[in-house]
């Protein structure tokens, strides 16, 4: 399993890609078992770079609090690994902060892991694709190789699907923190296996000019993270 970013060339192209980054959200018990609400932020190259942990009854129940936790939010895409819970705590805590005529302003800047881990596997599928067809016409061209190999079959139907493939253990660490902790690790994942396939560009040219320049994240997730950049909440 590797979790870094594993092409020189593509880590330096995202870290140059001046943003927030994203925020991974949690909920679950803490050190005392009080049931907390976890933040934890992902860099678009990777690496973890900041987290909290609030109790529960603290961030939906006092309003300095829930705008502090807004704050560690607001400019960055929020990766929805549980579609189903994430909205509900964002429209508390957006509730919370006395910001009601603001619910809402996270959906643009949402995105999911899987259907980024799709768009990898697919970007692969088109770029073995144009290399075939330059092999076509110079047999001295080489087949893709990668470090991380994708299986064109490989279903991923949720997060848990995409850790496992992913190798990532559950993080030690009481519920919340482990469970925020192995979403940031998977994550970081993703990272490393897009740079790697977005090196190809910068080693094949024919593949660039049929595909353009190289892309800092999967296109859903770099959509979120460019919207998010621009929010401003009246915190």
């Amino acid at each position: 399993m590797t979790d870094a970013v594993t092409d020189e060339a593509a880590a330096s192209d995202a870290a140059a890609f001046q943003v927030p980054g994203t925020a991974v959200l949690a909920m679950g018990g803490g050190d005392d078992g009080a049931e907390s609400l976890a933040v934890w932020h992902v860099s678009v190259a990777g690496a973890l770079t900041g987290a909290w942990v609030t109790p529960v009854a603290e961030v939906f129940g006092a309003r300095a609090a829930a705008r502090r936790v807004l704050a560690f939010l607001e400019r960055r895409a929020v990766a929805a690994v549980y579609p189903e819970k994430v909205p509900g705590w964002l429209e508390q805590l957006t509730g919370a902060a006395d910001l009601p005529e603001r619910n809402g302003w996270w959906k643009r800047q949402e995105f999911s892991p899987a259907e980024a881990f799709g768009e990898i596997v697919e970007r692969r599928r088109r770029y073995a694709d144009t290399v075939e067809e330059e092999r076509a016409r110079n047999k001295a061209i080489t087949e893709l190789e990668w470090v991380h190999e994708l299986s064109d079959s490989v279903e991923i139907g949720c997060f848990e699907d995409l850790r496992r493939v992913a190798g990532v253990r559950p993080a030690v660490g009481n519920p919340v923190v482990s469970e925020a902790l192995t979403i940031a690790r998977t994550l970081r994942w993703v990272v490393s296996v897009w740079a790697e396939t977005e090196k190809v560009k910068n080693r094949r040219r024919y593949v660039r000019e049929a595909h353009g320049e190289a892309e800092p994240l999967p296109p859903s997730w770099l959509s979120a993270v460019q919207v998010a950049s621009e929010t401003r909440l009246p915190l």
